[in-house]
């Protein structure tokens, strides 16, 4: 299938590649379908572009990269509206929002992406009463990493 992006121009995409989003992502609840694009196998971010339609895209990113201390639990609920059964297939990832340069990106902690990467589906999983925020510093200096 084709697709025609703003940001990687047009590309073809197998139909595997798609990830359902049931309710979509907030904000953007009427687009369902996503494809996770890596123009550059070297740096860490990504495009969660939207196949319905090809203006819409988020740079994502592992937050485990940024934040290795970075945890939550899954509620059940979400495991099986996911399909979830085994953590083997559970793949995360957190958006990234960049104004005008990368040192001052944050990354949102507080709704990771959680993907059921067996069964294709995703959600926007939003963590209530937990102490991360939408917006994190995304390269911290060294006193906010617990070294100085």
């Amino acid at each position: 299938m084709k697709l025609s992006t703003i940001r990687l121009g047009e590309l073809e995409i197998e139909e595997d590649q798609l990830i359902y989003f049931r309710q979509g992502l907030p904000g953007f609840e009427r687009l369902r379908q996503f494809v996770i694009l890596q123009p550059d196998e070297q740096i860490p971010f990504s495009y969660l572009q939207s196949v319905e339609d090809g203006n819409i895209s988020f740079i994502i990113t592992d937050p485990f990269i940024f934040y290795p201390e970075y945890s939550f639990e899954l509620p059940e609920s979400i495991k099986e509206e996911l399909e979830i059964k085994d953590e083997k297939v559970v793949q995360v990832a957190a958006i990234i929002s960049v104004r005008e340069q990368l040192e001052s990106a944050t990354i949102n902690l507080q709704a990771p992406l959680v993907i059921n990467t067996a069964r294709k589906l995703g959600k926007q999983v939003i963590l209530h009463d937990s102490a991360y925020k939408p917006k994190h510093a995304l390269i911290r200096n060294k006193d906010e990493m617990g070294e100085g």
